[in-house]
């Protein structure tokens, strides 16, 4: 399954990420049960074992937090697309039309 859309994420983004931006790619691919695909399993390690040297932390408490962090995203990600996006609607001052000439007292 992941591998499946692994394939399918780089052949939408790889010609663009390498001709264009001239970047490397790799797809993040995981499941909303938290399970990692091959590709993004590997770059977290490496991104933990990097951390873990440049933090002078141990790596196994860099990859907890990583792991953590990750599935928090994902559990909020997956949150907001069950019950939708809810966000207050904040209106400038300068946006309001208060008719203040309206209200001058003489």
């Amino acid at each position: 399954m992941y591998q499946c859309h692994e394939r399918e994420k780089k052949t939408k983004y790889l010609q663009r990420v390498l001709q264009i931006e001239k970047a490397n790619f790799t797809p993040f691919v995981l499941s909303t049960t938290g399970g990692l695909a091959p590709e993004a399993s590997a770059f977290t390690k490496r991104l933990a074992q990097k951390l873990s040297i440049k933090l002078d932390q141990s790596y196994s408490h860099v990859m907890g937090f990583l792991r953590r962090k990750i599935r928090i995203e994902l559990l909020k990600t997956t949150l907001m697309a069950m019950r939708g996006f809810r966000k207050s609607k904040v209106t400038a001052i300068a946006q309001l039309d208060l008719n203040l000439l309206q209200f001058y007292v003489n």
